[in-house]
């Protein structure tokens, strides 16, 4: 192989030898032979160098003309020089560098090496010689087939790529003498610019004598004009001495006519064969009339009664309109001669041919002139296109429209019968529709061919294929529907070819029902009635051709409900709120759109959700979650749970609303309802972890909660339940855990409805709103009696009680919280607020104001003085207190005390208090009119310990003394007494106290005296109630007598001034304090000085200070 590739490099190396040398050999002697090369021929002999365009120039001294020297002047030398040469071919694309074709070799050596290989390996291996490792095995060489064609493959590649190379040899051998060569190729160019405008001007003048035909204009003859129009004749036409025929009389005209019609009867019934299109004749005036309905009407006569002879044209009408009333002359000069030809030829049969063809042809052509109308003027502008070719029109419609076309073609088909059919084959016209690009069969397009017109032809297949269309997007639609009783589908067929079929969508909800139309004309969907979702919808349907309209159709009449919900949510001042696409799949099937509402009062949590599909919509409860990062890096809020709401129909909502119409009435009842859904919910999470029975009557009459516009089914259903109450049971929800010996005051069940939610003024984004609650229970035979009676008449009190023992409450909570502790604490509170009506009543006060809020009374009437207790929201704990008169009511000292022993766990704290305000009132105002009667000297105080508890100061100029008068339980046997008892202050020693003999001596006979209210015991004073103010009089008085003689005592000794003085301040405060009934006091005890025993009198001292400070 490697030796046949080498065969031809002798001779290739031979070649290469010798056109070397010829070349070195010819430059030598030309060179030798010619002096230097000159600009255009014009040099001087003595100087060297290169020449341009390699044209040898003379001396200086000589001219050259047409390549001959001769002797002249050096300007006459210069004048006749050559012109320039153009060489703009060198910087043309044709001009390619050496690089750029040795690139383009080498490339096209590798393609083909690749390729060959390639076809190598497709012939496959010899089975004959076995390889090892691409060895020949020993042994003769291959022989086979497949072997011989791979290598003739290889040596052909071989053999071209020499020859390629070769060349490119040859090319790189004369680029080395490129300017030589590029001067060569420079009078080449100008050699065929040269030629070019020779054959220019020729052409040029062939053309300027051909267009100078039409300026000839003949030699008129105007004598002979003058001469045939004045006399009719001319004396130089030639006469050729013609007989004119004599005319036919009426007679004769008459018997040839009926001559003529009887030799034509009897041909065309005995004699010629009739074809079976022209069997319609009728014989009259001398011609056969032959009829083709809907196509023409020929008249043929005979000029011989041999039955031979041949028929001959007269007449030709057409049966069909748009057509011509008769023949002009230049269609009958086109159609006689061709007629007579076919009747000489063919006879009858070759004239049905001739004019049958003719007559299609010609309603084609008429069509395709209409059909060029309505494309360039009308209402079909650039809506239609046609292209007649031959005997095809081709009308596209709808040509604005994207995606695959639509046209319809009318041509001539061969009218070919199905097998076994004898009769003979005739062309008729047929139209073939294509939708899509593809051609429809199953249609029968029915044209009216007697009366042509292309518009009604194109309304004809627009019809059927809105039809057709339509008739699919029902079916689609159905489809997706099927197990839906709510969608109405309904498609209404055109009854005048005008019309335009339409397809209507209906839902209870929807109102007006959507209407899918589709304009003839350019075969964009229109919907009704207008609005947002429907134009965009429109628009997706109109540009995108493989669009899915049965689900796009779906989406719209959801997309139309969820616009109304959003209209009415916009409205009532509802938040649309972004959730993810992940959130569809927790609303079930048959969700094609779905909205989330943050409702005004329901807080951060809480929404309002509806999901629309074909079967209806569906209302929710949505709990949502926090915010966490959307699907484009936006914060969205996900939906965590569901709670389906049941509702009914909506037709019993107002008969003024129209059934199944969205309107404000119809979402505010269904907010309603969802409230009441959440709070049942939430109860009922409650109730379950306390494992309390309860249910409600709405989840207990209904398994499956109904759609909102769902169709009613035959059987009544109740009207709509706006709140369904829920029923708890009484003792497992109000029994206290420690109590065993508790007994229910109220009959079985609680029954608990929900009301509307209560908005501030100016909500916050995320604030709740509060809901009421209606709490109604049976109470037991003879419960609260007391506090019914007592009961304030308000309507606005949360509370009532009916002759028969019911009981009505009110309370308001966080929506969506936790509230059943709130019943809990109401209820409590009506049962406490009964305890403290009874316990007044008991103590003869005067109750003049009792609401679950607001507990007021009169505990005394002389002085009038009165107290009223303000409850928490709750009507529970924290009890705010308020004594009138707020100037002068003496509990006034101690009311912080007082309402800390309200709101003290103790369980009888409201006993206690109302016992201590008759037992301290005599009292307080004993202190008063004492600190009164002291007020200027100061010589009285008392400090408040506890509203059991009080130290009573004397000072100077009083002797200075201190007391505690302290309230204290005795028991008698079964029986308990509170008393007043008076001691000496325990805190004595070092506060300042002076005690004298003679004061030692007065309190001696104060502990031993007695009254009916009071008595002395040892160190001490017990009084009761009114016997304590009487005991203070006395002490009062004892210490006013012992004044004098303190006066004339020794001056005190160092310091005790600076005591008296702080002694005095003390003592000030808490008496101005106290009228105001605003001072600090001790904590609440009724244990007397035992708590601060063993302080010293300096600590009390101190205390005292603090407090004025």
């Amino acid at each position: 192989m490697d030796h046949q590739a080498l065969e031809g490099s002798p001779g290739l190396k031979k070649d290469r030898n010798n056109a070397q040398q010829g070349r070195n050999s010819q430059d030598a002697q030309i060179s030798a032979a010619q002096p230097p090369a000159q600009v255009n021929g014009a040099a001087d002999q003595s100087q060297t160098g290169a020449q341009l365009n390699a044209v040898a120039a003379p001396t200086r001294d000589t001219t050259m003309a047409n390549g001959s020297y001769s002797e002249g002047s050096t300007d006459a030398a210069e004048s006749s020089s050559m012109p320039v040469l153009d060489q703009s071919w060198r910087q043309g694309p044709s001009n390619k560098s050496m690089g750029t074709l040795v690139d383009r070799l080498a490339q096209q050596c590798y393609h083909d090496l690749n390729k060959t290989l390639q076809d190598m390996a497709e012939i496959g291996d010899s089975q004959d010689a076995p390889q090892a490792n691409g060895v020949l095995a020993s042994g003769p060489q291959d022989t086979s087939q497949a072997s011989i064609e791979k290598k003739q493959m290889l040596m052909t590649f071989a053999s071209d790529q020499r020859d390629r190379f070769t060349k490119m040899l040859v090319l790189t051998d004369w680029s080395r003498n490129e300017e030589e060569m590029a001067r060569l190729i420079d009078v080449k160019v100008w050699q065929d610019a040269q030629r070019a405008a020779y054959a220019n001007a020729a052409h040029s003048i062939g053309e300027i004598k051909r267009a100078m035909m039409d300026f000839k204009v003949p030699a008129p003859n105007i004598e002979g004009a003058m001469e045939l129009l004045a006399s009719g004749k001319a004396s130089w036409i030639p006469d050729l001495g013609y007989i004119p025929p004599k005319r036919l009389t009426a007679t004769q005209l008459l018997k040839t006519l009926e001559d003529m019609n009887v030799a034509l009867a009897t041909r065309l019934n005995l004699h010629d064969e009739l074809p079976p299109y022209m069997r319609d004749f009728d014989v009259a005036n001398g011609r056969a009339t032959f009829s083709v309905p809907t196509e023409f009407e020929v008249d043929l006569s005979v000029a011989d009664e041999d039955p031979s002879s041949p028929f001959y044209f007269i007449d030709l009408r057409f049966l069909f309109t748009p057509s011509s009333d008769g023949l002009n002359e230049q269609l009958r000069a086109h159609i006689e001669p061709r007629v007579n030809a076919a009747l000489a030829k063919d006879g009858l049969k070759g004239c049905y041919d001739f004019l049958h063809n003719f007559v299609l042809t010609h309603k084609i052509v008429i069509l395709a002139d209409q059909a060029r109308q309505l494309v360039r003027y009308g209402k079909w502008v650039d809506c239609v296109k046609c292209e007649h070719l031959r005997r095809v029109l081709t009308v596209q419609y709808w040509t604005t429209m994207k995606g695959p076309k639509h046209w319809f073609e009318i041509g001539i088909e061969s009218g070919k019968q199905k097998l076994g059919s004898r009769r003979r084959p005739t062309p008729k016209l047929s139209v073939r529709w294509f939708r899509k690009g593809n051609e429809v069969r199953d249609e029968e397009l029915d044209f009216d061919w007697k009366t042509l017109d292309i518009e009604a032809c194109l309304l004809h297949v627009i019809g059927k294929h809105c039809l057709g269309k339509l008739s699919a997007v029902q079916g689609g639609i159905k489809a997706l529907a099927a197990n839906s009783q709510a969608l109405d589908v309904q498609m209404t067929e055109p009854s005048t070819p005008i019309e335009d079929c339409k397809l209507t969508i209906g839902m209870p909800a929807i109102g007006a029902p959507l209407t899918v139309r589709i304009e003839r004309i350019t075969g964009r969907v229109n919907m009704s009635p207008p609005c947002t979702a429907t134009l965009q919808r429109e628009q997706a349907l109109n540009t995108d051709p493989s669009a899915d309209i049965p689900r796009v159709l779906a989406l719209l009449v959801c997309q139309i409900l969820q616009e109304q919900v959003r209209k009415q949510a916009e409205v009532l001042d509802w938040q649309e709120v972004r959730t993810p696409t992940t959130s569809r799949a927790k609303f079930g099937t048959d969700v094609w759109q779905r909205s989330v509402f943050l409702v005004p009062g329901w807080g951060p949590k809480w929404a309002l959700a509806v999901s629309f599909g074909l079967v209806g919509e569906k209302w929710w409860v949505a709990r949502l979650t926090d915010f966490q990062p959307g699907e484009r890096t936006q914060a969205m809020r996900d939906v965590d749970s569901l709670r389906r709401i049941g509702v009914e129909g909506t037709s019993s909502l107002n008969p003024t609303v129209q059934a199944g119409v969205y309107s404000r009435e119809l979402l505010l009842r269904i907010e309603r309802a969802a409230v009441a859904e959440v709070s049942y919910s939430v109860l009922s999470k409650e109730l379950g972890d306390l494992k309390i029975l309860h249910h409600s009557e709405l989840h207990h009459a209904e398994n499956e909660s109904t759609s909102l516009t769902d169709h009613v089914s035959s059987v009544k259903k109740p009207s709509w339940i706006v709140s369904a109450p829920t029923f708890v049971q009484f003792a497992p929800l109000m029994q206290p855990r420690r109590d065993k010996l508790w007994k229910p005051w109220a009959a079985t069940f609680i029954r608990s409805t929900q009301h509307a939610i209560r908005i501030s003024k100016s909500p916050a984004a995320d604030q709740s709103g509060s809901i009421r609650h209606d709490i109604r229970l049976s109470l037991e035979s003879g419960k609260f009696k007391t506090l019914q009676k007592a009961l304030s008449r308000a309507r606005d009190i949360g509370i009532a009680f009916n002759t028969t023992g019911g009981l009505a409450l009110q309370l308001r909570t966080p929506f969506g919280e936790p509230f059943l502790k709130h019943i809990q604490k109401r209820l409590r509170s009506i049962e406490r607020l009964d305890g403290y009506v009874t316990i007044l009543q008991a103590l003869g006060f005067t109750c003049t104001t009792v609401t679950p809020a607001r507990l007021a009374f009169s505990y005394s009437s002389a002085p009038h003085l009165s107290a009223q207790l303000f409850f928490a929201a709750d009507g529970g704990l924290p009890v705010r207190l308020k004594l009138q008169p707020a100037d002068s009511n003496p509990h006034l000292r101690i009311q912080i005390s007082l309402e800390q022993g309200l709101n003290s766990a103790e369980p009888r704290a409201f006993e206690t208090f109302a016992h201590l305000l008759p037992f301290t009132l005599p009292f307080l105002q004993a202190t008063d009119r004492l600190e009164a009667a002291h007020l200027s000297g100061r010589s009285f105080a008392v400090r408040v310990r506890s509203s059991t508890w009080y130290s009573l100061s004397f000072k100077a100029p009083l002797p200075t003394m201190k007391f505690d008068a302290l309230v204290r339980n005795e028991r008698k046997g079964k029986n308990n007494s509170v008393k007043w008892h008076l001691t000496e202050s325990s805190l004595g020693g070092g506060n300042g106290s002076t005690t004298t003999e003679a004061l030692a001596e007065a309190l001696k006979t104060l502990y031993r005296a007695r009254s009916d209210r009071w008595q002395g015991i040892n160190n001490s004073v017990v009084a009761d109630s009114v016997g304590m103010g009487m005991v203070l009089e006395k002490l009062n008085e004892l210490m006013e007598s012992l004044e004098s003689a303190k006066e004339t005592n020794d001056l005190p000794t160092q310091g005790t001034p600076a005591l008296a003085s702080a002694s005095i301040t003390a003592a000030t405060a808490p008496t101005q304090a106290g009228k105001q009934g605003q001072q600090h006091q001790a904590p609440l005890s009724t244990q007397g000085p035992a708590r601060e025993q063993g302080t010293g009198r300096k600590q009390g001292q101190k205390q005292d200070v603090i407090e004025l400070d």
